[in-house]
């Protein structure tokens, strides 16, 4: 089993037929259908219907299909990851750790938002996403210039430097009885379940902590590295739970049955998009990232 077989059995799925994968990925339907029957060989069961009309997945293929695009995703993030990240620190490249959860069109919004800021500094940006306390490590060991958090973030050996600030929603799903409001009140979100991160929650002044000194009574539902994708569905479609979000300048929700809600303006808070560097040390990338930052965020929004 390789990735080339995941690869064109999933095309193959979401776009109805053999040849749909193959336009997708820029090779001949022969060399999709050998992939996926020798797939099928590797398994010891058959995954596909085929017909005149296209493919439909069996009842295994249907299992393996719910797999195999995570098994995908997953591969194309750390594919993403290993492409953009240097071996070795280019002393001509500021290198940025974004401290955020997952979001849709992830790298999309990374490569025009690395153009943005290389453009205004006239330098090269490069950017990765990771886990806060991964990005403070990384920031002692002199591999990153600077880490980028979503809410402050103070420790005795680092300095916080605040660019701008996000408004902030709630993410639920459609089925959610939220869902139907125009906005929320910390009191309408009291019966559900929050999401409470050990990732993010437990690392800086996050968007639920911030809530939570505001008057929120919901209950926390703890969420790990651990928690399964099943997990995380079954908690917003089946218990009607909610996760805090920030409105970042590209579409945040990674399911298509989430939403996002608003809440209620005299109650709503915003996350201070902050920069975080050294006490003892500063890069000169990052020295002239923080003089021009003033010109290039205007409370937390991109410019133009």
């Amino acid at each position: 089993m390789d990735i080339r077989q995941i690869r064109y059995f999933v095309f193959a799925l979401e776009g109805g037929s053999l040849s749909a994968a193959a336009k997708r990925q820029f090779v001949t339907v022969q060399a999709v259908s050998k992939a996926i029957s020798e797939l099928e060989s590797e398994l010891g069961a058959r995954l596909l219907v085929r017909g005149n009309r296209g493919v439909k997945p069996t009842a295994i293929g249907q299992g393996f299909y719910d797999h195999a695009r995570k098994a995908l995703a997953a591969f194309d993030e750390l594919d993403d990851f290993a492409r953009c990240f240097p071996t070795d620190k280019d002393p001509d490249t500021m290198l940025v750790a974004l401290c955020s959860p997952e979001f849709a069109n992830r790298q999309s919004f990374i490569t025009n938002l690395e153009k943005f800021t290389s453009t205004h500094l006239k330098m090269k940006v490069s950017i990765i996403v990771t886990g806060g306390r991964e990005a403070i490590e990384a920031l002692r060991r002199g591999e990153i210039d600077v880490a980028c958090t979503l809410g402050e973030y103070t420790s005795p050996d680092t300095d916080m430097f605040k660019i701008g600030s996000l408004p902030t929603g709630i993410a639920v799903a459609k089925t959610n009885p939220l869902a139907r409001k125009g906005f929320v009140t910390l009191e309408d979100m009291r019966p559900y379940p929050v999401v409470w991160s050990e990732t993010y929650d437990e690392f800086n002044r996050s968007i639920h902590v911030m809530y939570r000194k505001r008057g929120l009574k919901s209950p926390r539902a703890m969420f790990t590295p651990e928690t399964t994708e099943a997990e995380i569905d079954a908690f917003f479609t089946e218990h009607n739970g909610i996760a805090f979000a920030a409105y970042l300048p590209f579409s945040q929700i990674v399911q298509d049955y989430m939403t996002l809600v608003s809440i209620d303006p005299a109650q709503t808070v915003k996350i201070p998009l902050c920069l975080i560097t050294l006490k003892s040390h500063k890069t000169d990338a990052y020295l002239k990232f923080e003089r021009s930052a003033g010109f290039m965020f205007r409370g937390g929004g991109f410019l133009k």
